[in-house]
């Protein structure tokens, strides 16, 4: 029926999942098997230290989102001790605005369209990439124009999703970086089945580190947009990746980014700590998945500003829902080149 009748079975299965959405208790945790604990980082002596780092110079709606994030660390607990909750239970810290109803409505209906155009993307039509575009329906206009008909960079390029939603924002070419040889080989597909050219991409196999020694990492393959370089047992083929640098990949492929998503999983920390260079040298529009773990959550956005003079940063969250660990998943760092919108 999917194939025969995509439209109905989607509206169908929709259907069912709305029904069992007002009638199932469902669980809500905080992910804790990325890179450590919520809950555990934010009782250290420094952790008030550390806030405030984050929270200097951000927006309202930035401070906004962390302090709500603050209270649902607080209130749920780690993915290892999950439990199921009342939907008729109030949210922790209230809902964002991607989280309200309004929203979700919007939301829908835009995803509906993306799913009938992309069937065989169904399974793969995000919010946080085929409503927002990794953040960049959320910036000025401005900030577009600066990117457009220039190099993309995708970290974590799973089966071409990303790829695919952001030829809206006409890149010259994007650079797609995964370790998967099983999402890459679907990426491929993927690509061909929407007529985007050869030579509009680029495929790297690598797993990005902060370091570009080029040391192998062996991992199970499990084709899946949650393979990451922190979990490294599993039921699946094994595959070897060399350890890369993001510096190192822009240098030996000649990549001039205006843009760069990275969504990790719990890797990104390691990514900027190897990609000084490539920063500060091109100042990419970036878009960093930060939820993960808490040091991307807590560290990446000082750290940015280290070494990088002038950049505006901003934090939202990309997703509607509340249960599982959508309570404080896809939450991402924007960040943009200040004298984009200095120059106007």
């Amino acid at each position: 029926m999917r194939k025969r009748l995509p439209r109905i079975y989607f509206f169908l299965t929709d259907l069912v999942k709305a029904c069992n959405k007002l009638i199932s208790p469902y669980s809500i945790y905080i992910t804790d098997s990325l890179g450590g604990s919520f809950k555990t980082y934010i009782s250290d002596p420094g952790a008030g230290n550390r806030i405030s780092l984050l929270k200097s110079g951000l927006d309202k709606e930035s401070l906004n989102l962390i302090d709500v994030i603050l209270e649902r660390i607080a209130a749920y607990p780690d993915e290892s001790s999950k439990r199921k909750v009342s939907r008729k239970a109030p949210v922790a810290g209230g809902l964002l605005p991607v989280e309200t109803a309004h929203a979700r409505k919007e939301i829908g209906k835009k995803l509906r369209a993306v799913r009938r155009k992309y069937g065989f993307l169904s399974e793969h039509t995000e919010e946080s990439v085929f409503y927002y575009y990794h953040g960049l329906s959320l910036l000025p206009a401005p900030v577009i124009k600066y990117i457009n008909d220039r190099d993309f960079i995708d970290l974590g390029a799973f089966v071409g999703d990303s790829a695919i939603s952001l030829i809206d924002f006409n890149y010259r070419k994007i650079y797609s970086v995964e370790m998967s040889l099983k999402s890459i080989a679907r990426y491929k597909e993927n690509m061909k089945r929407c007529g985007i050219g050869n030579d509009k991409y680029e495929i790297i196999n690598a797993c990005i580190s902060s370091e570009g020694d080029n040391s192998a990492l062996e991992i199970p393959d499990t084709g899946s947009a949650g393979i990451s370089s922190l979990r490294i047992k599993g039921k699946y083929d094994r595959i070897i990746v060399d350890k890369k640098s993001l510096d190192q990949i822009v240098d030996e492929y000649g990549i001039s980014p205006a843009f760069i998503k990275a969504d990790l999983e719990g890797n990104s920390l390691e990514m900027v700590k190897g990609a000084r260079h490539t920063l500060v040298k091109f100042r990419p529009v970036l878009s960093v998945a930060v939820y993960h773990n808490p040091r991307e959550f807590f560290e990446i956005k000082p750290y940015l500003e280290g070494f990088l003079n002038n950049y505006k940063f901003m934090l939202r969250k990309l997703s509607s829902g509340i249960k599982d660990n959508l309570c404080h998943s896809e939450v991402i760092l924007l960040g943009y080149p200040a004298e984009i919108l200095d120059q106007c």
